[in-house]
């Protein structure tokens, strides 16, 4: 992944925008490439739409969520949960197929060809995935195999359809990347309409509208990409290139994972102690506070391409302002977020759910300090071709927020998982601009000034 001044890439990086949806937060550390340096108009205008997009996408989650809490009641979101769950974890490890397409690209403009190994490496490794979900959710409590399979269905379209997204950004088609992350929650929240409200179906009928949503997505993106991968080719997946994109993928795919478990630790070891009503109280604070993390992300994906470009001081100076930039803004939304809590929550999601207020506030601190990451990577990951920093930063975020939840979730529960994901968050963040500093070898007087 390692990019050079004079070759000049630009890169986007990939946000997850529903969170509500995927049970997983929305950001991701990779970054892809594409052969164009923006404009610093293009960057404002992509900066301006993707954020649009995200202001439909966060609330369509967080209805998602409301109807989630009320019309399947803790032990079918619990359920529900579980599925979701078992299937994100092999989706971020396999959903950096596109993104290692945009990577070979440089060396192999066959543009089609790379399309098609990653769709084929997709459907075999994500059927042998599918199986391993079917497996263990007939080995779970509360999941079963019927429902354990029923998730499984939903990983290739979901592995597909995230592989095109990687393309796109890639190419700079920002406009259509967004309509397709838009996609997902937009039908999952009409099936959930349909079949568990209006049809009554339950956890099954929950799961299977997110499974429709899936498919549905991945057939819109292959029908509006037909010049990506058409006509198809039966192309080998043990070739040296298949292999390579295979690789580049699952090295990618293993930080999403670890970023997946550090985010959700705390949750785990909550579930433990205080069982499956305090996760779902829990989680309200979770995903809300998740969410502010969408403006550096939106910040990320639009200013990567000019930070590819010209030299490496400019570069870095450029990331961190904007990253300074990410963490004032994060933190005005944050505060009028937290002061709302305690009146919003039970109106909206009933008053089981109102102590979720204090975890919210507990959680923002460590959230706000770790908005900037997702800016930082753009420097760190593809600029100077160092992904294994993300992954550092998530293991010692991991290995803090574990170590605290341990200590305090059994006598403070929810606050507890909270300071607790709030210092590994905070200790992430920390990592993240020492691990920049040193690269970029700014002087202090300039980092300060990014703030």
């Amino acid at each position: 992944m390692m990019a050079t001044a004079a070759a000049k890439p630009s890169v986007v990086t990939a946000v997850r925008p529903s969170p509500g949806v995927d049970i997983a937060p929305p950001v991701t550390p990779n970054l892809v490439r594409t052969p164009e340096v923006a404009s610093a108009r293009k960057v404002g205008e992509s900066a301006i739409e993707t954020l649009l997009f995200r202001g439909l996408s966060t609330p369509i989650a967080m209805v998602l969520v409301v109807l989630q809490s009320r019309f399947l009641h803790p032990e079918g979101r619990g359920a529900f949960v579980l599925a979701v769950l078992s299937v994100t974890i092999f989706s971020r490890l396999l959903g950096q197929l596109g993104v290692a397409v945009t990577n070979r690209r440089q060396e192999h403009p066959d543009l089609r060809g790379l399309v098609l190994r990653a769709f084929a490496i997709a459907l075999v490794a994500g059927g042998i995935a599918s199986g391993l979900i079917a497996i263990w959710g007939s080995l779970t409590d509360g999941l079963g195999l019927r429902l354990g399979l029923l998730a499984a269905c939903s990983l290739v379209p979901n592995v597909i359809w995230q592989t095109i997204s990687g393309v796109l950004l890639g190419l700079g088609r920002i406009r259509l990347w967004n309509v397709i992350q838009l996609l997902s929650p937009v039908l999952t929240l009409v099936g959930m309409i349909a079949f568990v409200v209006v049809g009554n179906l339950g956890v099954g009928g929950a799961i299977g509208a997110w499974v429709g949503a899936n498919a549905l997505a991945a057939l819109f993106a292959l029908a509006t990409t037909r010049d990506l991968w058409l006509p198809p080719d039966l192309l080998p997946i043990d070739d040296p290139l298949s292999r390579a994109i295979a690789r580049i993928a699952l090295v990618m795919g293993a930080v999403q994972v670890v970023n997946l478990v550090s985010y959700r630790t705390e949750l785990l070891i909550l579930g433990h102690y205080r069982g499956a009503v305090g996760v779902g109280v829990y989680s309200i604070a979770m995903q809300s506070v998740e969410s502010i993390w969408l403006i550096a992300g939106a910040m990320a994906t639009s200013v990567t391409s000019s930070a590819m470009g010209g030299d490496d001081s400019r570069a870095a100076r450029l990331v961190a302002r904007t990253a300074g930039k990410g963490l004032l803004y994060t933190a005005a939304a944050a505060v009028p977020i937290a002061a709302a809590a305690p009146f919003v929550i039970p109106f909206v999601f009933g008053d089981a759910f109102k102590k979720a207020a204090l975890p919210l506030a507990l959680l923002m601190p460590g959230a706000v300090l770790y908005a900037p990451v997702s800016i930082l990577v753009v420097y760190l990951s593809v600029r100077r071709g160092r992904p294994g920093l993300s992954l550092a930063v998530s293991a010692v975020a991991l290995v803090l927020t574990a170590a605290f939840a341990i200590a305090l979730v059994p006598r403070l529960g929810g606050s507890g998982a909270a300071v607790a994901s709030s210092i590994g968050y905070a200790g992430g963040a920390v990592l993240s601009w020492l691990f920049f500093a040193r690269l970029a070898r700014i002087p202090a007087t300039d980092l300060e000034a990014a703030f």
